[in-house]
């Protein structure tokens, strides 16, 4: 038997090539890239066939988006925006089953991309809670409301924070005149930074606002909300600006749908107040505020400014020819019913009616508590036969 001996550098040779013949299939395949201008076009194409109502090519486009964003870094930004866009798509389309994984893709995208503190954060996590909510997935809800409430407070404390840390600055400086140039570049970034913090805590307290309606089931939850709302726009927004009124008014209600009317009514006054000072007593906000605090003062049994007030809308509405609110109607008849007027509330309570068959028909459930209290007063009068009647069209409405 033969034996060929190789030499070491023959070795060497023999090595390269067999690496070289090896990695050829390798190099040959180029990875595939993402291509940001390829997605753009995709998604802008998928965003006007869904304004056109044409789903289908929207769907197309936006999955077509949506594979080729997968090919950007780990957490880009813009695969949330593709995840979120399919959502809406099916939410539109009535399938909420299908859309909920790509909210929540989305959501988890934008937290590891951005942070869990970031403001965008948080607004996508606020509407994947409302969705949760429309849904009937409230378990899921309240778990992203109570970080939402969280978040409202760290905003609230920030600001506090900050503001105090820019005033101690400018206390300093007064002491050390020598240091005019800081001084000046603290002033700069004081006006910079807090008009930033000012805006975005005016964003918040608006996104708060509307997660504590979503909750108002859960008043402790939504007392949270509109507390952090509130103490947000009182920090930022002068003492009579519109959109505090609002914020007085949510958490007034809120109280006072708990029973809690003494603490309700302060609340109540000035949001009408407020009101009234910014926008006049003609506009809707207006009178819905003066009505709110007509029902609080009712609550209280201070029924002589209840029914001053009450009057007040009536008459401004009559004036200005304008359609009276069957819910202010009816809730100056059940006033009347409570001072042992039943028979004058008599017509308030069938103009509400009236009004409210108009707006929405004769079979409408919003129709049945009214047709109750209208049964009420006209037993009261000794009217029992058209009382019975109302309180059977109750009874059909309801089913």
């Amino acid at each position: 038997m033969k034996i060929t001996i190789v030499s070491s550098r023959e070795k060497q040779i023999a090595l390269i090539a067999a690496f070289w013949l090896t990695s050829q299939p390798l190099l040959a395949q180029t990875a595939p890239k993402f291509d940001g201008v390829k997605w753009a076009k995709a998604t802008k194409a998928g965003s006007n066939a869904f304004i056109n109502s044409d789903f289908g090519a929207a769907e197309r486009n936006f999955k077509e988006a949506l594979e080729e964003v997968k090919l950007a870094p780990a957490n880009d930004i813009r695969i949330a925006e593709s995840f979120n866009n399919l959502g809406v798509l099916y939410v539109s389309r009535g399938l909420p089953a299908k859309a909920e994984p790509y909210f929540e893709k989305a959501a988890k995208v934008r937290e590891a991309a951005l942070g869990s503190s970031d403001k965008d954060v948080i607004a996508g996590q606020s509407k994947l809670a409302q969705f949760y909510i429309t849904v009937g997935k409230r378990d899921k809800a309240l778990a992203i409301v109570n970080k939402i409430a969280d978040y409202g407070d760290y905003e609230s404390k920030q600001l506090t924070e900050i503001s105090a840390a820019f005033k101690k600055l400018s206390q300093y400086y007064h002491n050390h005149r020598k240091l005019e140039d800081a001084e000046i570049a603290v002033k700069q970034a004081e006006e910079k930074t807090l008009s930033e913090m000012k805006a975005q805590a005016v964003e918040t307290a608006v996104m708060l606002d509307a997660v504590g309606n979503a909750v108002k089931d859960n008043s402790k939850l939504a007392e949270r909300l509109f507390k952090s709302a509130l103490t947000l726009r009182e920090r930022t927004l002068t003492s009579e600006h519109a959109a505090l009124a609002s914020s007085l008014e949510n958490l007034g209600k809120l109280y006072m749908a708990d029973g809690r009317s003494a603490q309700a009514e302060p609340l109540l006054r000035r949001a009408y107040e407020i009101s009234l000072a910014t926008l006049g007593p003609d506009r809707q906000e207006t009178q819905k505020r003066l009505d709110n605090l007509a029902q609080v003062c009712t609550l209280l049994n201070k029924n002589s400014e209840a029914e001053s007030l009450y009057r007040k809308i009536l008459d401004s509405q009559e004036k200005g020819a304008k359609k009276n609110s069957p819910d202010l109607l009816a809730n100056f008849a059940s006033l009347l019913v409570k001072e042992g007027r039943a028979s004058e509330a008599l017509p308030y309570y069938a103009r509400a009616l009236k009004i409210q068959e108009s707006l929405n028909g004769p079979q409408h459930a919003s129709l049945a508590t009214l047709l109750d209290s209208y049964a009420y007063a006209l037993n009261k009068c000794n009217r029992g036969a058209e009382a019975q009647k109302c309180i059977a069209r109750a009874k059909s409405i309801r089913g």
